[in-house]
């Protein structure tokens, strides 16, 4: 009795010690899943709800692809509030196969049942354009003159300028909030004082005021001035140094302090559409209506539009822009002002999760090619350039794209055939919604990204606006590149290439897939070292 005991004593302590092999085991593969992802994105048994922090590099199959330099740290600043475009839940499958479950629902959603309203947010900064041409007056006419509805409020801030036309009793000395209707401008606050546009508050009380005063189920944001592309920003305030301009970090805070969720943000601005703009107000809107060019001085057409919202507060977000566009486009070609064309591009903000990876693997498997020659295009400004390129004194026709390393996205997918182009030519015909332009803009097709050749001084400042509204630093850090570029390297020649009119469309998403291991399944997609965060590179990371 006594050995019998001895003997289940034994086993006892040998079923234990098994035991918590067997919980030790199962703990550290919990950490392999956890700590692993590299290899592993989301191997069975792990957690759905459970995406580790990744602070590796990214890593390219291809050599070129690898950045070389290491990541770099922003300067201290306020925080965007950005999150990662793919707003990631946890709960996606690892099973998806399909890029479509990377683009993200419209998070704006009317009723269609005739009881929708619109508030319209324009922040009106006249600059230059309205102290000596009278620009911002006119559009303001025209905004007038759009048919009006009680289920749509039309509200303006107008601020940045030395002097305004009288035609409406603008005040020059302090910025004022106006309310749109058929009689013209019915003051509602001028209790705001002088105000700088280029400070980030000066957007976002205006927002935070028009939706507490004109709450509504959509609304739409303008921002009217000059464009200085996605390094430069928005707005040149004449109250202001010239150099100053609202960033497009400062827009994330801006947008973020605001506290509402757009439905479009439109900017009637140069050079605005490019795919660090697009990125950086991922997070605030549904769609953005952007010009890539240097936009004439007339700008846009702004009764057609407002009109069809008026007569549809629920019009499809598509159609309204579309509208707009249309008519811009035509009161461009007609207008004896313009000295260049007009381009006008929907973008479908939904898209630019997907489209950030396409072009990132793009231009990492090019790096040789696109270090070659000079890709900026040789676009002439109208006069509406910003003064921050040009000079405070300089003609505003001196200035080019090449001023601001714009460089047109499906032309570079055109004219460098690779196995990533496809992919980026396909992603582009998913983001650009609508695209118009006027019949010389043979070369642009609605939406740029920056390549700062030769230009030290820019990426100094491309580095620090780019870092503080989130973009990838291993992407930031690969843009250095460029600035060694002698400045006498050629200008690449995009022949008699057509822009939209030379793609073909239709492309196979399993083609892209294919290249990173030949299998459309998340595991061994992500086996040869990306990671789903790591391709889109924590494009708005926290």
């Amino acid at each position: 009795m006594e050995q019998g005991n001895k003997n289940g004593k034994l086993a006892g302590l040998i079923l234990a010690i098994v035991a918590i092999v067997v919980i030790v085991a199962l703990f550290g593969s919990l950490c392999t899943c956890f700590c692993t992802v590299g290899a592993c994105f989301k191997p069975d048994g792990c957690a759905n709800d459970l995406l580790p922090d990744i602070d590796e590099p990214v890593v390219f199959d291809t050599p070129a692809a690898t950045p070389t330099e290491a990541p770099v740290t922003p300067e201290p600043t306020e925080p965007s509030g950005a999150v990662s475009p793919l707003d990631w839940d946890g709960q996606q499958s690892a099973e998806v196969v399909n890029p479509a479950a990377w683009v993200r629902e419209k998070k704006v959603q009317l009723k269609n049942d005739g009881t929708d309203t619109v508030t319209v947010l324009v922040l009106m900064n006249g600059s230059d354009l309205e102290s000596e041409y009278q620009e911002a007056t006119e559009d303001l006419r025209e905004m007038v003159r759009a048919e009006k509805s009680d289920r749509v409020n039309i509200l303006v801030e107008t601020v940045g300028t030395r002097k305004w036309d009288p035609y409406f009793g603008i005040s020059s000395r302090r910025a004022e909030r106006y309310r749109v209707t058929n009689k013209g401008l019915t003051l509602v606050d001028d209790s705001l004082g002088q105000l700088d546009t280029t400070d980030p508050s000066t957007l976002s009380d205006f927002i935070r005021w028009g939706e507490q005063n004109f709450p509504a189920d959509r609304y739409i944001l303008l921002l009217w001035d000059h464009g200085g592309g996605p390094v430069y920003g928005f707005g040149y305030d004449e109250l202001q140094p010239y150099t100053a301009a609202l960033t497009i970090d400062e827009m994330q805070l801006a947008l973020r302090d605001g506290g509402v969720y757009f439905d479009l943000i439109g900017m009637d601005c140069c050079l605005m559409s490019s795919l660090e703009v697009c990125c950086a107000l991922y997070d605030y809107c549904d769609y953005t209506l952007l010009s890539e060019d240097f936009e004439p001085s007339c700008g846009w057409s702004h009764s057609e539009w407002l009109t069809a919202l008026a007569k549809d507060p629920a019009i499809p977000t598509q159609a309204l822009a579309k509208t707009a566009i249309d008519a811009s486009v035509k009161a461009a070609e007609r207008n004896s002002r313009t000295d260049g064309g007009l381009t006008l591009a929907l973008i479908d903000e939904a898209y630019v999760a997907l489209l950030y990876p396409a072009w990132a693997e793009f231009a990492y498997e090019n790096e040789a090619t696109l270090l070659a020659a000079n890709y900026s295009q040789l676009r002439q400004s109208t006069g509406r350039a910003h003064p921050r390129t040009v000079g405070a004194w300089t003609n505003g026709n001196d200035a080019t794209l090449d001023d601001y390393c714009i460089t047109d996205i499906l032309s570079l997918a055109e004219n460098i055939p690779s196995g990533a182009s496809d992919a980026l030519r396909a992603a582009l015909n998913q983001a650009i919604a609508y695209f118009g332009a006027t019949k010389d803009e043979t070369t642009l097709s609605g939406l740029s990204v920056t390549l700062p050749y030769g230009d030290a001084d820019l990426y100094s400042e491309l580095r620090r606006v780019f870092l503080n509204a989130g973009i990838d630093a291993d992407y930031v850090a690969w843009l250095r590149k460029f600035v060694s570029v002698e400045t006498e390297t050629g200008f690449f020649d995009f022949g008699g290439w057509s822009g939209w009119g030379d793609y073909s469309g239709g492309y196979d998403w399993g083609d892209w897939f294919d290249l990173f291991g030949g299998s459309n399944g998340w595991d061994d997609w992500t086996a040869g070292g990306f990671t789903l965060e790591d391709i889109f590179g924590r494009l708005l990371g926290e």
